[in-house]
């Protein structure tokens, strides 16, 4: 038997998933994104209404199953840990995996979402809120666990550069290929994850001890430089 063929509502939400994240919101037009997904435009209107809430739809239809995923992954690390405070290593790769998993598995569309939501904050700080925020409390339980020295801002610094690493990485447009002579790329997405969760896991740790560089000396230094007294 042949694929099954997509539904109108997943061709519309294909299409408006890839310009989005290609474009702005704002330069996005419901008439092109019915024209990718060659149905007609009245289709969008019946199906999900307005071009925002299009959009809406856009960031629900994945993020449940990526949420869903992690707290699995993760109550499967608390469950084999007896209910103890998880290794950060294991808090870092249950966040993580989930995402690599479906990039690799999950076809295209996951490429465009990951820069989607890299963006979302220019676009609507209350849906990436109402969104992420009910899973994110749960990893942020479970570092105060496993980091029981930490500060809470180290906690919530640390919860923050870990999403903006992954997002990062799953968004860029492999820069690191030219920067690195063709060594490394994001087209690597499993070798990237591996060093990411090697990264994050330290950082965090270094953060559990509430440690902050100090800036002191760089900027004195930066403060003398003859480049600078022009400016």
């Amino acid at each position: 038997m042949g694929k099954k063929s997509k539904s109108t509502r997943d061709k519309i939400l294909d299409a408006a998933e890839e310009l989005f994240a290609l474009n702005s919101y704002d330069s996005v037009s419901i008439r092109q994104i019915t024209g990718m997904a060659d149905v007609k435009l009245g289709l969008a209107h019946y199906h999900f209404g307005s071009k925002e809430d299009l959009f809406n739809a856009v960031i629900h239809r994945r993020i449940d199953l990526l949420s869903r995923c992690r707290k699995e992954l993760l109550y499967k690390y608390l469950e084999k840990n007896d209910g103890n405070p998880l290794p950060v290593q294991q808090l870092v790769a249950a966040f993580i995996t989930p995402y690599l998993y479906w990039s690799m598995s999950g076809g295209p569309g996951w490429n465009n979402y990951a820069r989607l939501v890299a963006g979302l904050l220019g676009y609507n700080l209350k849906v990436l809120q109402e969104l992420f925020d009910p899973s994110a409390q749960i990893f942020l339980k479970e570092m105060r666990r496993s980091l029981p020295n930490a500060e809470e801002a180290s906690i919530q610094w640390g919860f923050d550069f870990m999403v903006g690493l992954m997002c990062n990485t799953f968004a860029e447009v492999d820069r690191i290929r030219g920067l690195s002579n063709g060594l490394c790329s994001t087209e690597q997405i499993e070798d990237a994850c591996a060093y990411m969760v090697s990264f994050i896991t330290h950082g965090l740790t270094a953060l559990g001890q509430n440690e902050k560089f100090v800036f002191a000396s760089p900027l004195e230094i930066l403060h003398s430089l003859d480049i600078l007294k022009s400016e």
